[in-house]
């Protein structure tokens, strides 16, 4: 079945961010509410010690976390992609028109903001981060990873210049292109630097990561997957072109996105075959992508082993049916 690839949405959805219209960007009260709901699972989950785990568990943990915590810092990168909802019709909150196709990417970017700097209360540690003084986008924190303290720096970038989908095409067209250009060095960096990189957006029906503004077919209000995006596949190629050409190769990629095990995972692991690779399975709602990334995040800073970890991406029932992965610690 031809996916809308992200853009289907239950209804409630929408409802609810028009009752907080004024209050932030259009969707950031949604995932402000699904971040602090899965952050609260996170917070009575247990934190692997190496300790209680038999010895090829343990030893197996060890080794995937060898290259990532060698140099003494754990580094994080979330790149959220051009998130449009694209419905065929105006999108309305409250008394505004956002037009067609609104971006959900500056939404999301202001919750994970606001989580990262939400103190912690549990044994979560996507939390209690402080934002770096010389990169407003770069969050720091001390964790402690199996009994030794590391630097932890999460860094998050969105793809649109505004919500509006016609100011970045005309308006703030210059802007657009520089950003989704920003965005597309960004995230091929990462992948070759960091040590684990999280891609937040559309699959664009294999056609992503993507990070520009939907193409449309000529004359009407659709995604053009046929003639574009499922024959250029051109944020795939940008993808396994910077995994194939970078010196280092990430340990961790998520790739949060529908049905990115079908779309992506053959190629990634091929081009990346020690890289751990975290996928959904089916067309998703936003809130389970969404939250997998958080909760393989908060994984991460704690340094969970096989099955915490696997269980961290999947503490909702949606979760346990489309988030899988791959290659993390066979």
């Amino acid at each position: 079945m031809k996916s809308l690839v992200m853009g289907l949405f239950l209804s409630v959805f929408f409802i609810s961010s028009a009752s907080w219209a004024g209050r932030g960007y259009l969707y950031e009260a949604n995932f402000n509410h699904m971040g602090d709901s899965y952050l609260d699972r996170l917070e009575s989950m247990p934190t692997d010690l190496l300790s209680s785990l038999d010895n090829d568990k343990r030893n197996i943990c060890i080794h995937r976390y060898r290259g990532i915590l060698d140099d003494g810092v754990l580094d994080i990168r979330i790149a959220l992609g051009y998130f449009d909802w694209t419905t065929g019709n105006n999108v309305y909150a409250g008394h505004t028109n956002y037009g067609l196709s609104p971006s959900m990417d500056l939404g999301a970017y202001s919750a994970l903001k606001r989580l990262l700097l939400t103190p912690c209360y549990g044994k979560a540690r996507f939390c209690g981060f402080r934002q770096d003084p010389k990169n407003s986008y770069r969050f720091l924190r001390e964790v402690q990873i199996h009994g030794n303290k590391y630097n932890a720096r999460v860094e998050i970038h969105f793809s649109s210049a505004t919500e509006y989908l016609n100011a970045n095409l005309v308006d703030y067209r210059t802007e657009q292109k520089q950003r989704t250009q920003f965005m597309e060095n960004y995230f091929a960096r990462a992948l070759q630097e960091a040590d684990a990189v999280f891609y937040f957006g559309h699959s664009r029906n294999g056609g992503g990561p993507d990070f520009a503004p939907p193409i449309f077919i000529p004359g009407r209000n659709k995604v053009n997957y046929d003639g574009y995006y499922e024959v250029q596949r051109p944020g795939l190629k940008k993808m396994i072109s910077a995994l194939n050409n970078g010196s280092k190769k990430t340990a961790v990629i998520g790739l949060m996105s529908c049905a990115s095990r079908d779309h992506f995972l053959s190629r990634v692991r091929a081009a990346a075959p020690k890289t751990g690779v975290i996928t959904s399975m089916d067309v998703l709602n936003v809130d389970e992508v969404y939250t997998a990334m958080i909760g393989g995040a908060d994984a991460l800073l704690r340094g969970q082993c096989q099955r915490s970890f696997y269980q961290q991406l999947r503490m909702t029932h949606n979760n346990q049916k489309f988030i899988t992965m791959d290659g993390m610690f066979e």
